[in-house]
């Protein structure tokens, strides 16, 4: 049998080499920003209230499912329950309605029919299920490291597509909201409460059309809600709680456009909501690092986790 060390050295020495040389690349990966052409291809509103499962199966296909009902009932709360105090720490309180508009269009893209009377005709998604979503593995296009990603991001796109990564299936603590609770996630803001929901809430916002949507113009390039620069390790973004707290302090304009602003605003308010208890004085304390490393050792769940921790 192989020591942890051993392990952990074999998984670096087949993994670490593709990691080195598609590491540069992963905050490079094309999200069609820009302006747009109008195009013949552009689908009717489907009344459905998912994404196009055409692509999932079986067990994949079921937790999908149950990662829907999830990502609903996070944003569902940020709807009803908005909390001033915790969106200070993610967002500026002049930027409150904003956010606030995001979730209701996100919300009404979950619910049958998708958005009634949506503005600019043929501009999509309107609806969760023109987003087509699938699986896909570290050397069929996924970066090392990263969770997920989508394409065809641009309004007029006929084809959009959001990708769940393997690494990404298999690193976060506990996949779906049912096996987390609150003696899970402690008294500070840290990745245990992600789950998968929030992660595709992530990437639903990549779509330009939530903006569009949400704020009522049509956004061009730097305009609309995207990965914003950070100094999350490797990748350089403004991923993770600390690093959205941080982006908030250094530019709340780019905190307002940052996806991960609004994921974190969304699960700090909602564990909050679910498990008061476990906040000393009534709020979580604030995170003052990555805190990776730490996260990993305690809670990594397959082989590629430890690349997490390692680049760090």
């Amino acid at each position: 049998m192989f020591g942890r060390d051993t392990i952990t050295r074999l998984i670096l020495a087949t993994f670490l080499p593709a990691f080195l040389v598609t590491c540069h690349r992963a905050s490079l990966r094309a999200r069609e920003y820009g302006y747009w052409e109008p195009s013949d291809n552009d689908t009717s509103l489907v009344k459905r209230t998912i994404w196009d499962l055409t692509d999932m199966t079986g067990g994949d296909k079921s937790v999908v499912i149950d990662a829907f009902a999830d990502m609903s009932a996070v944003v569902n709360e940020v709807v009803n329950n908005p909390n001033p105090s915790v969106l200070q720490n993610y967002f500026d309180p002049g930027d409150a309605d904003d956010v606030a508009s995001v979730f209701r269009k996100v919300q009404a893209m979950i619910q049958p029919g998708g958005v009634p009377n949506a503005p600019n005709p043929g501009f999509g998604p309107t609806n969760l299920n023109q987003i087509r979503i699938r699986r896909e593995g570290l050397f069929s296009g996924c970066s090392a490291g990263l969770l997920a990603y989508s394409s065809g991001v641009a309004s007029l796109t006929p084809t959009r597509e959001t990708v769940i990564c393997d690494f990404g299936w298999t690193v976060l603590y506990k996949r779906l909201r049912r096996d987390l609770q609150c003696a899970n996630i402690g008294p500070k803001i840290n990745y245990k409460m992600q789950f998968l929901g929030p992660l595709l809430l992530h990437e639903t916002l990549h779509f330009n059309n939530v903006g569009n949507m949400a704020w009522g113009s049509i956004l061009g390039p730097g305009e609309a809600i995207d990965d914003q620069p950070g100094s999350y390790p490797c990748f350089h973004k403004a991923y993770g709680p600390f690093e959205s707290m941080k982006l908030r302090q250094r530019d709340s304009r780019l905190a307002r456009l940052n996806n991960e602003n609004y994921v974190w605003y969304a699960l700090h308010l909602y564990w909050l909501r679910q498990c008061p208890a476990s906040a000393p004085g009534g709020d979580f304390i604030l995170p003052k690092s990555n805190d990776i490393p730490t996260v990993c050792q305690k809670t990594f769940t397959g082989g590629l986790a430890s690349l997490w921790c390692w680049m760090s």
